[in-house]
């Protein structure tokens, strides 16, 4: 590839960048990450995690232990009465408790089935001490997100918990959570993890890092690192390197050895 090829695709790179992200790591949650040894209508996911059926939920999610699931016409009248697969845990897994269909939530939300977005009630049961809350689901994305943790029988705001599991699992700082349904996820990011507009400049940190806004958090990539192994249309590089020549168009540069102007 040419030198101004190169150059050409550089916007298309730092796209591809973006969109390439793959941020978040996993607190293990009740039933859903209990094996299938037990129970009916149920099987083991890609992942290994144990999961209802088509058309079946959780029979009783508060009991980790009870592997069965229903069918969800009838999922209503057993369990907590509202048929969706909440996780139920302690300690450093998540959980989001029960949400009855009358809309008196008293032991919690969380689990991504429209109630999200709202806060906790204010106390908790004692069975849920050590219970996570993430107020967001998948769709609306971790940016402005709250986690509360079941603490002395109050549903107390602990941002802190998810930046130090971050942390814990090689990451700089957490965007915030989501509930996908089943589980809490803590979604992880490298960099300054400074609060930014969706509109901030891209900037060089040094040679190789790249620094944007995502998730409303400044957020750092390696070029070199892109280049390697993510590349340009499935097509990776020997080099990359974090290219502010042009102010109006920071971007990772890629090339090979051998390409017109590649330092290598």
């Amino acid at each position: 590839m040419s030198l101004l090829q190169t150059l050409h695709l550089r916007t298309s790179l730092f796209l591809g960048s973006l969109l390439g992200l793959s941020y978040g790591c996993l607190i293990s949650v009740g039933p859903g990450a209990e094996p299938c040894d037990s129970g009916e209508h149920n099987q083991l996911d890609d992942q290994g995690e144990c999961i209802c059926d088509p058309t079946y939920d959780w029979c009783d999610p508060n009991d980790a232990a009870n592997l069965n699931c229903c069918d969800n016409n009838t999922a209503d009248e057993v369990g907590d009465g509202d048929g969706d697969p909440t996780s139920t845990t302690q300690g450093t897994s998540s959980t989001d408790g029960t949400d009855s269909t009358d809309g008196t939530d008293s032991t919690g939300d969380g689990d991504g089935d429209g109630d999200t977005g709202t806060l906790p009630p204010e106390t908790c049961l004692p069975e849920e001490e050590g219970f996570y809350w993430c107020t967001h689901s998948e769709a609306m994305g971790p940016e402005g997100s709250q986690l509360f943790v079941c603490t002395g029988g109050l549903w107390t705001e602990s941002p802190a918990v998810m930046d130090e599991a971050c942390v814990f699992d090689g990451y700089d700082f957490a965007y915030g959570c989501v509930d996908n349904g089943t589980d809490v996820i803590f979604e992880c990011g490298d960099g300054s993890g400074e609060a930014c507009a969706a509109d901030a400049a891209v900037v060089c940190i040094d040679d190789d890092q790249i620094a944007y806004c995502y998730q409303g958090k400044e957020t750092w990539d390696s070029c070199l690192a892109f280049c390697q192994n993510v590349g340009i249309d499935g097509v990776t590089y020997e080099y990359g390197e974090c290219d502010d020549s042009t102010p109006a168009d920071v971007a990772c540069f890629c090339c090979d050895s051998g390409d017109p102007g590649c330092p290598i």
